[in-house]
């Protein structure tokens, strides 16, 4: 038995949240801001995992999708700066408020600098070798994020970014959405499904359009049926499909599986 509240993820909560803001800290000595931009009204890929290839393109393996504020600063430091000091400064200024480290890499663990630079973040200056970079996501108890990479060029500048985005839909506190990823993506549900403890499941909430003759509806029950006989039934038992067909939030995008831990009906 799961315990859901009616119209989960169909209503829309403003919220005035209130988080760090880190381009009023103090930079590391010597960093040289080289560009900032700040949004608002906007969809945010918050990474959870390592970056990989998916289809013919590259995201990371897990996701939070949060619609909010967003700022993001660029800065360079000098080649002579040891990147662990750049890392430990950065990483001290992120946890001070006690916030909550949702992912944490370095090196190869983060998959592809490539990707991060010109797929994710979409900014070539961030490349450089994969065994240079780091990557750091945290969450402050008003729900705000910050995603902090890292990484050293070519020409021996390192590059630090700094992304903080504001959530200006609520996200529910009780549901928490620990994945999301393309419902077609087969490979990575399976990957998400078998790194589950054994005896933990999860309920998976599937969003679709109307395309052609079929509506989102009868198109989510079919992403649903390719899933499931895709999983096979070790897999299939520890999920439970619920299909949102478009009603659902507008974070949760479209053609999509959004994840949520299974928690037993409370006594």
């Amino acid at each position: 038995m799961v315990k859901f509240r009616g119209a989960l993820f169909l209503s829309i909560l403003l919220s005035s949240l209130s988080y760090a803001d880190l381009s009023e800290s103090e930079p590391y000595r010597g960093a040289q801001l080289v560009k900032s931009n700040s949004k608002v009204d906007q969809l945010i890929e918050v990474p959870l995992s390592k970056i990989s290839r998916a289809g013919r393109g590259w995201e990371p393996e897990s996701v939070i999708r949060v619609k909010g504020e967003y700022s993001s600063s660029l800065y360079k430091i000098d080649r002579n700066a040891l990147l662990a000091d750049v890392y430990a400064h950065y990483k001290a200024l992120l946890v001070a408020d006690g916030q909550s480290i949702l992912f944490e890499c370095e090196s190869r663990s983060c998959g592809s600098s490539n990707a991060w630079a010109n797929n994710f973040f979409k900014d070539y200056l961030l490349y450089g070798a994969d065994q240079n970079q780091s990557l750091l996501v945290v969450k402050d108890r008003q729900g705000a994020y910050q995603i902090m990479y890292i990484n050293r060029r070519g020409a021996g500048d390192v590059m630090v970014r700094l992304d903080e985005v504001k959530a200006t839909e609520a996200q529910d506190s009780e549901f928490g959405i620990v994945a999301q990823m393309d419902a077609s993506d087969l490979p990575r549900i399976r990957r998400f499904l078998s790194d589950l403890l054994p005896d933990q499941k999860v309920v998976a909430f599937v969003t679709s359009q109307k395309n052609g003759l079929l509506s989102a509806i009868e198109r989510g029950d079919r992403m649903i049926s390719n899933v499931e006989a895709g999983l096979g039934d070790r897999l299939s038992s520890k999920v439970r499909f619920i299909n949102l067909a478009d009603l659902g939030r507008e974070s949760l995008g479209f053609d999509r599986i959004a994840f949520v831990y299974d928690s037993p009906l409370e006594n």
